[in-house]
């Protein structure tokens, strides 16, 4: 599949128009290697297999804007305009057109498709900036963009290398100096490293309850005596600190990730040792909040 065609150029070919993901006649007559024209003629030979969800014909404003889209126009001339095929018609069309070639380029479609649904369903974030662009734009036609450029936006995540400790620690830092309201950190293997962090900068005018959930494996004595003490410095600042103990067998086994949680964020992180000896791991901005409440609920006291 690769050797016909590689996936980049095909997600470059899918558009959002009128909220669907679509792929248009000329692009995809490219890739089966077939005129448009003859493509066209055999869709149309075969045009109960293509209703109005399946696909449809471009209207003049919305094809002068699609092409608004590209500095350097390629589509040529045509006497009619494009015809737009959703995910359900590009998988039909191997019913029409079955050459070797094709029903190869139709499978590398149709996972370049389930890869996008992929994405954006679990991604709320992405599914908050398609709202937030919908919103900018004025009129219905206007909506259309490739939704390539809005996926391959940098993530608002950092990779952390043992090159740079220094960055790596700053990292953690600046993400619990920015917690408002509350921090929730949830780490197996949570230890001093994190209270010397909590203590160092957290913003105590905006952030008045700090628990954190973890397993009893790291709580020795000494460990507690330290939790301690941050309680009891945090309480003559008017803030709440409490500790617990994930204890129940299937809670432990299910919790795999390490995360920050506060009123206007979420991170995936490292665990606080793992910064500390400047392993190789990745800190990540999220927009899944994991069931915090649940977990806790069902947790030991210390």
């Amino acid at each position: 599949m690769t050797g016909i065609v590689k996936q980049d150029i095909m997600e470059r070919k899918i558009f959002l128009i009128r909220d669907l993901n679509v792929m248009l006649d000329k692009d995809i007559a490219e890739l089966y290697g077939v005129q448009t024209k003859v493509f066209i003629q055999a869709v149309k030979r075969n045009k109960e297999r293509f209703p109005n969800d399946f696909m449809f014909q471009l209207t003049k404003e919305e094809f002068k804007n699609l092409r608004s889209q590209f500095v350097t126009s390629s589509w040529g001339g045509r006497r009619y305009l494009p015809y737009a095929f959703t995910e359900q018609g590009v998988a039909m069309l191997s019913s029409v057109l079955n050459s070797k070639r094709a029903v190869q380029v139709n499978i590398g479609i149709m996972r370049v498709f389930v890869n996008i649904r992929k994405v954006v369903s679990a991604n709320k974030e992405m599914l908050s900036k398609l709202n937030q662009l919908e919103d900018k734009i004025q009129s219905h036609d206007e909506k259309i963009r490739t939704i390539f450029e809005i996926i391959h936006k940098p993530l608002d995540s950092k990779l952390l290398s043992p090159k740079e400790p220094f960055s790596n620690k700053k990292t953690i830092r600046d993400i619990i100096h920015s917690c408002e309201e509350y921090v929730y950190w949830i780490d197996k293997y949570f230890s001093k490293a994190g209270m010397d962090w909590l203590l160092e900068l957290l913003n105590t005018k905006k952030v008045k309850l700090v628990k954190i959930l973890m397993t009893q494996e790291k709580a020795d004595e000494k460990f507690i005596s330290l939790y301690n003490d941050l309680k009891e410095e945090f309480k003559n600042n008017g803030i709440e600190c409490d500790l617990r103990f994930i204890t129940d067998k299937n809670l432990k086994a299910n919790i795999h990730d390490r995360w920050i949680i506060s009123r206007n964020l979420c991170y995936n992180i490292p665990s606080t040792d793992t910064v500390k000896r400047g392993q190789y791991s990745e800190v990540k901005r999220t927009a899944n909040f994991p069931p915090f409440n649940d977990w806790w609920g069902k947790s030991k006291d210390v």
